[in-house]
């Protein structure tokens, strides 16, 4: 096969993640337009857009779609519809709190919104909750307790609650009926296996209908009733038949007897309870989402991959440190192969005229400018080391004299000034102290190197 006469297509790293002229595409269609960017190029990691127009010159805006690309708050993609305001972020694995897909038209708090996420990443396992300003239903999977929905009724609340607002249990919205459903536990009886639970706050009754047992088509139920008769500190319920109405599928089966109904009752009381302050963990949570997300969408970070070596400030660090230090020793390395007597056979002519004495001031000459270097470099170690001791200290003088005066990031900085020439006088220490123990060492190196270079050995043997 001939040579190509094509030259090899040379495309760098930056060049390939173009993609496009500038890095920007825009492909106009008959209903929609398609804009591309190449990545980190928009600072919000915005890579596509998709605009749907209703009419086809393009003035009426139907939908729009962006994907994004290496955000920190994983999102993925966006959806807006125009026709109904409703907004759909959907976000990668990672989020802080596992959230997968929000579905929402505005950001402010008890309006209606959808909230998906990676069960297998909450404790709760929760995977869906639904919010409207009346009500709030949450679906779960593979729980422990078989819990699967759960559905919450909220009465009115006086005050009007904004996206600064700070929930507690003071201003929370009144729970009025708290609806949770299980599946069936394989370990239990069905006539003992709670299919539904129903607290009916207003009512102060809680209603229970239980898994329907094999051959028959009602199951059982029953229905507690919360009266007053209690203490002054209200843990105490004088509990009487009427108090608990229960239907029993198959007549045959025994009732329980009036101290199980209490217990039950005491129970399912301490249950409900918990369930609210579940109810208002949720809401908390709710917060803290909108709240995030709000920050996120300020900021805006990019996340970059520890093997992008230009964007990654620690890799790229990291990566010209090694290239300094293999810079200095192929220095080191011409440095040793550079003819140390160069110099000087240059001053008398050359080797032509080599004689006894001239070799004997030729390795003098040498290991005297050899030393007179090794003294000069130690003194401008030393010289930079005073120098930066004397500035670290001017500044701790400035400090002490200041230090009322100073704010937050006043202060932050000096510490950062220090930490730094801290680590610079401790190098440069640590340099003075390396070149001291190894100059003694060099000079006796060149000593040995210049009695046996071949062009002075001859000459230096008889005084050695």
């Amino acid at each position: 096969m001939p040579v190509s006469w094509v030259q090899p297509i040379q495309i760098s790293l930056k060049e390939f993640e173009t993609r496009c002229p500038q890095g920007k595409k825009v492909i106009q269609y008959k209903n929609a337009k398609l804009e591309t960017w190449s990545p980190y190029l928009n600072a919000n990691g915005l890579v596509t857009r998709l605009t749907v127009y209703e009419d086809l010159d393009c003035t009426k805006i139907l939908e729009i779609k962006e994907w994004y690309k290496n955000r920190e708050d994983m999102l993925n993609m966006r959806e807006l519809n125009k026709r109904t305001d409703w907004i759909t972020e959907y976000f990668l694995p990672g989020h802080a709190h596992g959230l997968k897909a929000h579905v929402y038209k505005t950001m402010e708090l008890e309006t209606e919104r959808t909230m998906e996420f990676y069960h297998e990443t909450r404790v709760d396992g929760l995977e869906k909750r639904v919010e409207t300003a009346t009500d709030m239903t949450e679906y779960f999977v593979g729980r422990s307790d078989f819990l699967y929905y759960k559905h919450t009724e909220f009465g009115k609340r006086g005050k009007k609650v904004t996206t600064t607002a700070t929930t507690t249990d003071s201003n929370a919205r009144p729970v009025v009926k708290i609806t949770e459903r299980f599946h069936r536990n394989p370990s239990k009886p069905a006539d003992e296996d709670v299919a539904e639970l129903i607290f009916s706050i207003l009512e102060e009754k809680i209603y229970l209908t239980y898994h329907l047992k094999k051959n028959y088509i009602t199951p059982s139920k029953r229905e507690f009733s919360k009266q007053s008769e209690v203490d002054n500190k209200g843990n105490k319920i004088v509990m009487t038949p009427d108090m608990c109405i229960s239907y029993q599928a198959g007549s045959l089966e025994k009732e329980k007897k009036l101290f199980h109904l209490y217990e039950m009752l005491m129970k399912l009381i301490e249950d409900e309870k918990n369930s609210r302050h579940q109810i208002w963990e949720s809401e908390i949570e709710i917060q803290d989402i909108l709240k995030l997300r709000e920050d996120e969408e300020a900021a805006s970070k990019l996340s970059v991959s520890i093997y992008d070596t230009e964007r990654n400030e620690k890799s790229k660090e990291h990566r010209e440190a090694m290239e300094r230090q293999l810079q200095e020793e192929r220095q080191r390395q011409v440095e040793q192969e550079l003819d140390y007597l160069a110099p000087f056979l240059i001053q008398v002519g050359g080797t032509e005229k080599m004689t006894k004495w001239l070799a004997l001031r030729l390795k003098e000459d040498c290991l005297s400018d050899f030393k007179h270097r090794l003294v000069d470099k130690a003194n401008l170690i030393q010289a930079r080391f005073e120098k930066e001791s004397q500035e670290l200290q001017k500044k701790q003088q400035w400090y002490q004299q200041n230090q009322a005066n100073m704010t937050l990031e006043d202060e932050e900085a000096y510490l950062n000034y220090c930490s730094d020439a801290m680590f610079r006088i401790r190098i440069l220490e640590v340099r003075l102290s390396r070149h001291r123990e190894k100059a003694s060492l060099k000079y006796m190196a060149l000593e040995e190197k210049l009695c046996k270079d071949p062009r002075l050995a001859e000459y230096l043997k008889f005084y050695f």
